[in-house]
């Protein structure tokens, strides 16, 4: 509760802040231009596999299922643009702590931990009227933490921690669809330490002051990790989803 405190006296702090300074400057587009998102909801339900040394287990975590077993939540995504030259960076954490089924009936309790960070740039190639098309690279950090506790009572708890690093290229599409919507669309292709990870993000974006806009749309990650061999083999093939959301304040 202190926590979900300690957000809103943010975000309310940024509410009186960022329109003052919004007021106060008059910006050319030589000059740079940011934004943050603070806090931003990802709804994210997980479908697929993880497999711990040799035992395999089910994740299978619905959008409204995440919102009861999700333990904690911190994330931001924030830009500088100059001219045609945007640098971004976002992070992401979330831990649930989800239950799943097995075929012979029995019960497991999941504690999940996932962490992830980019930085990336993204650079202007074209301009169509209303329509922006960039290109964007970066690297993206990936860190999993899983606990598997079956309800079984001699079968053995399992845990595992990994992290990799890999690397992401793509595009980024922005539509003016009128003086206050915008359409905002990426995808991007990341490999390295993973076998490879697509991620799609499709949203409206609502600009109802200079200062600030809402956006809304839906973010899809396929992940195909594995590593080690044996009592040491870990994979993650699953596919983290669901609908996004957030408050953008710029300056």
């Amino acid at each position: 509760m202190s926590t979900f405190r300690g957000a809103i006296a943010m975000l309310a702090l940024l509410f009186y802040v960022f329109p003052l300074a919004a007021s106060e400057t008059s910006k050319s587009d030589d000059d740079w231009h940011f934004s943050l998102a603070p806090l931003f909801l990802w709804g994210m339900g997980i479908d697929g596999t993880t497999t711990i040394g040799p035992k395999t287990a089910p994740l299978d975590v619905e959008f409204k299922d995440a919102l009861d077993n999700m333990d904690a939540v911190l994330t931001f995504h924030g830009e500088a643009r100059k001219k045609d030259l945007t640098l971004f960076a976002e992070y992401q954490y979330v831990d649930l702590s989800p239950k799943a089924e097995l075929p012979n009936g029995a019960s497991i309790d999941i504690g999940f931990k996932n962490t992830m960070a980019e930085l990336g740039v993204t650079y202007r190639v074209a301009r169509f009227d209303s329509t922006d098309l960039e290109i964007l690279g970066g690297a993206r950090y990936v860190k999993q933490k899983l606990k598997v506790d079956p309800s079984i009572p001699s079968a053995p708890n399992l845990s595992i921690k990994e992290d990799w690093w890999d690397a992401f290229f793509g595009g980024r599409v922005t539509t003016r669809l009128s003086k206050n919507w915008s359409f905002i669309g990426r995808a991007d292709y990341a490999r390295g330490g993973s076998h490879g990870t697509w991620n799609l993000v499709g949203m409206f974006d609502y600009r109802f002051k200079d200062w600030g806009s809402v956006f809304a749309g839906y973010k899809w990650m396929d992940f195909d990790y594995s590593s080690g061999s044996g009592i040491k083999r870990y994979e993650y093939d699953a596919r983290q989803q669901g609908p996004l959301a957030g408050l953008n304040f710029y300056w």
